[in-house]
């Protein structure tokens, strides 16, 4: 970092997340100004309370639900939940070390308290909370869009999801790494005096390394993974929602998997929508500041950064409801986890005789069962079960339950 960078009027720690401007300025601000900030209002300090204290306890209940979910549900074990309860883990990591951390340095005491060894390892978390939800969004579109466009070829099963989700895990800490090693303590200077509060920042040798990897940070955080998202949601949904091919037949089973596999790309496209809304606005101001340092002293910016900052924070919180609004095994999931919550007993116990009741009903009228058609993949190929037995009937029928396992694989 160089000694040229601005200081604005309002104290702030900004070395959170993965790319932020740097202060070493002092010289038009006082060591002890929080309340002459326009940040000080009383008024404004509960309302940053109130915003982020919901952030926190909403994003730990709701990915804790998904990780517990995931965990100790046999039907969920699948390669989609595994990259979604890994991002569950990521929202957790932003949300145990960048909420609390963030919003009380910055916009509450606007000074760093928590010391040298937490300032490292807030905001080298923060970094690699953001890169493991972005990274591990493009691992669920790549994934889907294997399956969606050659579901003949074999998926990759669970295991090769585990050494996905490490390789993430791997990249985004390798990607973070100058965070690490650049951020540190900080004592203002006031008039070549030294305050005695601190500050967490990222002081680089070069200026120019410093803006480099700022502009890395956002290709490999945002620009990349956004592109990769748009590419593979709007290929799968062409075929998804594609006119079906004349002469097809479908029954009632063909068309429920069809349905399902619309309701999963559904889901997973708002939770981009989600993670697009959240996080531009924040990477572009950190754009603007880093290009414009002089905005830096505009008399509003307290307030946009914490609106866009807030609004970033919020994302981890989104994906839990997403998913319970969405598909039928989270809701009926976090339901029966709730059950256990006093005074949630008798409204879950309700929701999951109904879900029961629904089951039953949709099992037993369920007019595939007498039909003598069986899909042995996705595209248009159709055989009789007795035309299988008759030429082989062991291991067509072994083909059939590999192609049906194959594609409640895919569900959610």
């Amino acid at each position: 970092m160089s000694n040229d960078s601005i200081m604005p009027d309002w104290k702030i720690n900004i070395s959170d997340l993965n790319a932020q401007w740097n202060w070493t300025d002092w010289t038009n601000m006082s060591c002890h100004n929080e309340h002459d900030s326009p940040l000080g209002s009383t008024a404004f300090q509960a309302v940053i309370y109130l915003m982020y204290t919901t952030v926190f306890a909403v994003a730990l209940i709701g990915n804790g639900l998904v990780c517990y979910v995931v965990l100790f549900s046999a039907q969920m074990h699948s390669v989609t939940n595994l990259f979604i309860m890994n991002m569950a883990v990521g929202d957790l990591l932003m949300t145990l070390f960048c909420v609390p951390f963030s919003f009380v340095s910055t916009l509450v005491l606007q000074y760093w308290p928590f010391g040298n060894d937490l300032c490292h390892t807030v905001s080298f978390a923060q970094a690699i909370a953001v890169l493991v939800s972005a990274y591990t969004l493009v691992a669920i579109s790549v994934d889907r869009y294997i399956a969606i466009m050659w579901p003949l070829k074999p998926r990759a099963g669970k295991h090769h999801a585990k050494y996905i989700i490490a390789l993430v895990w791997i990249v985004a800490i390798l990607t973070a790494l100058p965070i690490l090693l650049f951020t540190t303590l900080h004592q203002p200077l006031i008039w070549h005096k030294k305050c005695d509060i601190y500050v967490c920042i990222e002081i680089w040798p070069n200026q120019n390394v410093y803006h480099v990897y700022n502009v890395a940070m956002l290709v490999l955080q945002y620009c990349i993974p956004f592109a990769v998202l748009l590419f593979t949601y709007i290929s799968i949904g062409v075929v998804v929602w594609g006119k079906r091919t004349p002469g097809e037949a479908q029954n009632s089973r063909d068309v429920r998997m069809a349905k399902s596999k619309r309701k999963m790309i559904k889901m997973m496209v708002t939770v981009v929508i989600a993670f697009t809304v959240c996080w531009l606005p924040y990477n572009i101001l950190l754009m603007m500041l880093d290009r414009e340092p002089s905005l830096s002293t505009w008399k509003h910016l307290p307030y946009m950064w914490f609106v866009f900052h807030w609004l970033a924070m919020s994302h981890t919180c989104y994906n839990p409801v997403i998913y319970c609004w969405m598909n039928t095994r989270y809701r009926t999931g976090f339901a029966a986890v709730l059950r256990n919550v006093p005074g949630c007993g008798r409204c879950m116990d309700g929701y999951l005789r109904a879900q029961q009741l629904q089951f039953h009903r949709y099992s037993h009228n369920d007019p595939s069962q007498a039909e003598g058609l069986h899909r042995i993949n996705t595209t248009t190929s159709y055989v009789s079960v007795r035309q299988l037995k008759s030429h082989n009937g062991t291991r067509h029928a072994a083909f059939g339950r590999s192609c049906r396992n194959n594609w409640n694989e895919e569900t959610l």
